[in-house]
């Protein structure tokens, strides 16, 4: 009987503590823990499918050094053919770049990765050409016996980009010690602009007239072609003007064009009656404009002129700090919004230098397109010592570039024009290549806008990594998993123990 009642006493025991308070906190915590930590790994299984398929990363960078800037967003968002971008080496090596340069390929690579995630017709691999030697056959039109670090293919069409396409460097520290320093990385506009290239089906022609004397003008040209133009150098001396050419770039030419290509020159820009032709015309500031009596004919007929001398700015706020009078902020003209309506930032200017003022003969014909302040004046190239003690100028505005148009005399019609630019240093490297100025913007939209093209063009800033940032670089220290473990779990883990030991004080 003792055993029995002692069987009953314990098993009664036993129920009692099932039920006390005690007990149901305990199981509280251990079913609050279970689910803590079944969320938890349900948690990392969605981060990690989602890592899968796309980038999870934040960019906490004071200047957004790891983010797209809105222009490749946008344009990213209109491509409609399917694009695969191929970084020629392993990602890790890739990122991992040189000790000299490691920031700016971990940019470049996470750069990269926003792209592809930026459209879903654009796809990002890694293919190690040294292990896959016969991955380059199937792309005979490119020289890969130069070091490419990129190539962007759609359909037939492909483009490579190497190491100068990608990035700027220290020009001293290579010459003089024969290694690369990056200074800036131009990630997004060569791969945006690489990919208009293979995706445009029908590219406008350039010709860029040879056989003057012309100065070398690759830096624009490169420009022109990262915009889907198709660029070519044609000397009228022995060939016909081809009869695809929709514009045709004179460009700082030595001495005058002959009176045959003169001839040819204004039959292809009144076409038949048809016009819609345009030049683009560069003047020579080193000679004599007498030197130059057909090019002179052709302004004339568009009315324009040019003239022995320079633009003298000499308002303050047109002036560019450590430069001279002759080096200049030129503001778009009021009369000219059809070629400024598509910039980005038309509150960025245009700088030119060492600039010849292009004078409206015929304004029935012609209208400015930029120009100096009302306090500038013209300074005649031959003014010698002595009469410039008595050169007294008159303040006045001169035109920096203007533009004439022959057709039907509407806007509304087919015209041909003739541009004529003051400065052949505006489509130079140092001045396109700079983003504290618009001159490749505003040129590049200069011919689409003659082109029909107001739609097309891509001038993308580079931004450096180094600025002032929260240092945030790695994968590891930007990763939304590593977010989660080192500071998600731990406060929520912390805040849950607190809820619970206070819920227990209180009862």
């Amino acid at each position: 009987m003792k055993q029995n009642n002692t069987s009953e006493k314990k098993k009664g025991g036993f129920k009692r503590l099932l039920k006390s308070r005690a007990a149901r906190r305990g199981a509280m915590a251990v079913l609050v823990t279970a689910l803590f930590v079944a969320a938890v790994i349900l948690v990392n299984v969605i981060v990690n499918v989602l890592a899968g398929s796309t980038t999870l990363s934040l960019d906490v960078t004071a200047n957004a050094s790891y983010r797209l800037q809105q222009d490749t967003i946008d344009y990213t968002a209109t491509v409609t053919k399917p694009v695969d971008i191929y970084v020629l080496q392993k990602e890790a090596d890739f990122e991992s770049g040189d000790s000299n340069n490691y920031k700016y390929y971990v940019q470049a690579n996470k750069l990269l990765h926003a792209i592809d995630d930026s459209s879903d017709k654009i796809s990002l691999h890694y293919k190690d050409i040294v292990a896959n030697p016969t991955f380059t056959a199937d792309y005979p039109e490119i020289d890969w016996s130069k070091n490419h670090m990129l190539l962007v293919v759609s359909g037939k069409q492909y483009r490579a980009l190497d190491l100068t396409d990608l990035f700027t460097f220290d020009q001293e520290q290579l010459y003089y010690n024969g290694y690369y320093i990056i200074t800036e990385q131009h990630v997004e506009q060569a791969v945006a602009t690489a990919v208009m290239n293979v995706t445009s089906e029908d590219k406008t022609k350039i010709m860029l007239l040879s056989g003057q004397g012309e100065q070398d003008m690759t830096a624009f040209s490169t420009l022109l072609q990262n915009n889907a133009y198709e660029v070519e150098t044609v000397s009228l001396l022995n060939s016909e003007i081809p009869k695809d050419a929709q514009l045709i770039v004179i460009y700082d030419p030595d001495v005058d064009i002959s009176d045959t290509i003169y001839d040819q020159l204004s039959a292809w820009l009144k076409n038949d009656g048809n016009y819609g032709h345009h030049l683009v015309y560069f003047p020579n500031d080193q000679h004599p404009v007498s030197e130059y009596p057909n090019l002179n004919a052709l302004m004339e007929t568009f009315g324009m002129k040019v003239t022995d001398g320079y633009i003298y700015e000499n308002a303050d706020d047109h002036l560019i700090p450590g430069y001279n009078h002759y080096f200049s902020i030129f503001d778009y003209a009021e009369d000219a919004e059809k070629y400024t309506k598509n910039l980005r930032n038309p509150s960025i200017p245009v700088v030119m230098s060492l600039t010849v003022p292009v004078t409206v003969t015929d304004s029935n014909l012609a209208s400015p397109l930029l120009q100096s302040s009302e306090s500038a004046f013209f300074f005649p190239k031959d003014l010698d010592e002595e009469s410039a003690k008595d050169f007294k100028p008159e303040p006045e505005t001169l035109n920096g570039a203007a533009i004439g148009t022959m057709g039907e005399g509407s806007d509304d019609a087919e015209n041909s024009t003739l541009t004529v630019i003051g400065s052949y240093d505006a489509v130079t490297a140092n001045y396109i290549g700079s983003s504290s100025y618009n001159n490749a913007a505003y040129f590049v939209n200069l011919f689409n806008t003659l082109s029909q093209r107001d739609d097309m063009s891509i001038v993308i800033e580079g931004k450096d990594p180094s600025a002032n940032s929260l240092g945030l670089t790695s994968v590891s220290e930007i990763a939304f998993p590593a977010i989660i473990v080192r500071f998600v779990i731990p406060i929520a883990v912390v805040l849950i123990g607190l809820i619970i030991w206070i819920r227990r004080r209180h009862r």
